[in-house]
């Protein structure tokens, strides 16, 4: 459980401190809430295939312990009064993802001699960043204009998926080259 924790952190920590300045450099300030390449999505959707709702809580933590590492104080002070409700949504989203595949027949959780599908992680990995980005942009709503709204949603719904797609192809070949 651990791990996902300081995976989250990691993962986190690069968007902020790499992808951030990269995309604000390149595209200004789409938005102070979502990133382009959000690598902790793969570790959310990931974690949740292998662990279930076991996942939660440490995504959680790692969610938690990043936004005090790695957001700025002014703006972390702004958000105060929202940050356990994103938190919570976004260490919900895969966990729900995976949940409503079950209900709807399609369970996508690693299971016994199941080989990895990683379109149907995709496609989780796409609800669950549906599910977050709505999500976040409704906790959030007090603090973006109206006008910004659909962008902000856009923001967390692609930057999901690629981080989701970039963290899934890193780990395929840490796995192969573990392997050899």
């Amino acid at each position: 459980m651990a791990i996902v924790a300081v995976v989250y952190i990691i993962c986190h920590g690069i968007t902020a401190w790499v992808v951030a300045p990269v995309q604000h450099y390149f595209l200004g300030d789409i938005t102070i809430f979502a990133s382009l390449l959000y690598l902790p999505h793969g570790v959310r959707v990931l974690s949740t295939w292998l662990l279930g709702w076991r996942a939660v809580a440490p995504l959680a933590v790692g969610a938690f312990v990043s936004d005090v590492i790695f957001t700025e104080a002014d703006v972390r002070a702004m958000l105060e009064h929202v940050l356990l409700f994103s938190i919570a949504i976004g260490a919900l989203s895969a966990w729900v993802a995976f949940e409503l595949m079950r209900v709807f027949g399609a369970s996508a959780y690693v299971g016994a001699g199941q080989r990895m599908n990683w379109r149907q992680l995709l496609m989780v990995g796409t609800l669950a960043s549906v599910l977050n980005s709505v999500g976040q942009t409704y906790v959030f709503a007090g603090v973006i204009s109206p006008g910004d709204q659909i962008t902000v949603i856009v923001t967390y719904a692609v930057g999901d998926l690629i981080g989701q797609a970039v963290a899934m192809v890193a780990l395929m070949f840490l796995f192969r080259a573990l392997r050899t």
